[in-house]
């Protein structure tokens, strides 16, 4: 026999004994562990305690006996066990998680992140692929999710994936699924995970990029600047829904693929690519993405991806079936933006009643009411108002004091006013605001209709053909 003969059989001989020893009915005991994690080879249901007699450095896992089998034992991952001195001590950890024992977690879209702490501002850990389960560890309180600045439904939990790795995931995307109930989780093979980046799509609260100008520029318009426009994500439903000023797609998507970091959701016309972690362009070309071949696929990608530049005036003109937009985060609370325009806007209506008054009227321009609530009445008007109203103009609506005087006016105008009229009965829609320059002068209240400029909000000069209107003050 050769030497290496001879180590062969020693080392044989070696493994032999370790397995004797190991497996043997008189192992020593380690400890106890607590099963987190269902092992169906035992079985062992999650919640079991067991006795633990090896551990292995090399191997990263216990040997533990199987309660009411004797004399079998099995490995189990470090992972999948704690471990306790006593068995009392175990299973005092058994009755502290309570009904969490059986609780699994099964994520319900690709890419939902394990966190390191209960809030989406928490480091990604882990990333989950879709059907993929979790082991509920306990139930936590932590910071509120959102998404259109709409709290969501749900909690946060401490949970355990597959391999391990420890983290907090908030529920809304998840189903649980209670083991003691409906069996042991399925643990089928899953898809492979989309890149970490789709994650942004579903857990920020985006808004048209004209809603970051407008931040940008100091100068908020309530008509497009209002929490209905953004992306609304439903990962449980699998719908993404696009509000827009002039349209709103309501996407039903069966899945999620990527190729060059463009997401494409199948039964749908629906691309979105995301150019950073604040900034996602979206394109709808009315053909289902999933349907076409390869090479149709590519280009039509290619042209989405050009298509999706689009300027901030086209985000509240024109969409339909056909189009694309682009969408941000904002550096500023959306809500907090509402609030202080409004606010604003109430201001510069009480000083207007307070300092040059509420009451006025003439022989041809009738007589014109302005309320402090927002609302104003214009009656017995004459026709030398005609020119400066919307054809079958009520007699009451709105005032608001939504736009801004260029410097090179400030000489000649105190401000602008702004009326929209209600809808009168058999109009096809509510009139579009009417807007006035306005300042006192010796014979009265005068107002000027502005020179149209579409998109924006300063007013730069008097409408050249419309006659100013002259009211005299009617307070009593």
């Amino acid at each position: 026999m050769t030497r290496r003969y001879f180590r062969a059989a020693a080392a044989l001989g070696f493994a032999v004994v370790l397995a004797t020893v190991f497996f043997g009915s008189c192992s020593p005991r380690l400890g106890w562990g607590f099963v987190l994690w269902t092992a169906p080879e035992g079985p062992l249901p999650a919640g079991s305690v067991v006795p633990v007699y090896i551990k292995s450095n090399i191997q990263k896992v216990y040997v533990v006996g199987v309660p009411g089998a004797k004399g079998k034992k099995i490995e189990l991952p470090f992972w999948q066990i704690e471990l306790y001195p006593t068995h009392g001590k175990a299973a005092s950890r058994v009755k502290a998680m309570g009904a969490n024992v059986s609780l699994y977690m099964i994520a319900a879209r690709d890419g939902l992140p394990l966190r390191d702490m209960p809030s989406n501002i928490g480091k990604r850990v882990y990333r989950l692929r879709e059907g993929q389960s979790v082991k509920v560890l306990d139930k936590v309180e932590g910071a509120e999710v959102s998404t259109g600045a709409q709290a969501l439904p749900g909690s946060w939990y401490q949970v355990l994936s597959d391999d391990g790795t420890m983290g907090y995931v908030y529920s809304y995307a998840f189903r649980l699924y209670d083991e003691a109930k409906e069996g042991p989780p399925v643990l089928a093979e899953a898809k492979q995970a989309l890149s970490g980046r789709v994650d942004l799509i579903f857990s920020r609260s985006w808004r048209p990029e004209y809603f970051q100008e407008m931040l940008d520029d100091g100068r908020i318009d309530l008509d497009y600047f209002s929490l209905r426009f953004g992306v609304f994500v439903d990962a449980i439903r699998r719908q993404i829904r696009i509000e827009l000023p002039a349209a709103s797609q309501v996407f039903n998507y069966t899945d999620v693929a990527e190729a060059d970091g463009l997401y494409t959701f199948a039964g749908t016309p629906l691309r979105i690519k995301i150019e950073s972690d604040n900034r996602i362009s979206c394109a709808w070309s009315g053909v289902d993405s999933s349907a076409k071949s390869d090479d149709a696929s590519a280009q039509a990608d290619a042209q989405a991806a050009a298509q999706t530049e689009v300027q901030p005036e086209s985000a509240v003109e024109s969409y339909g079936s056909t189009g694309s937009a682009v969408f941000v985060v904002l550096s500023a609370d959306p809500l907090e933006t509402i609030r202080l325009e409004s606010l604003r806007r109430q201001k510069l209506l009480g000083a207007f009643v307070d300092g040059i008054g509420s009451s006025w009227a003439s022989t041809d321009a009738g007589k014109l009411e302005i309320n402090k609530n927002g609302r104003f009445t214009w009656v017995q008007r004459g026709d030398s108002v005609a020119s400066a109203l919307p054809a079958k103009a009520g007699e009451s609506g709105d005032i608001a004091f939504r736009l801004f005087l260029d410097p090179s006016l400030a000489s000649s105008w105190s401000g602008v006013l702004s009326l929209r009229f209600d809808q009168v009965e058999g109009g096809a829609a509510r009139p579009a605001w009417s807007d006035f320059l306005y300042r006192l002068g010796p014979s009265g209240l005068v107002l000027a209709p502005t020179a149209a400029a579409p998109g924006s909000l300063v007013v730069q000069a008097a409408g050249a053909r419309a006659e100013t209107i002259v009211l005299e003050s009617a307070a009593k």
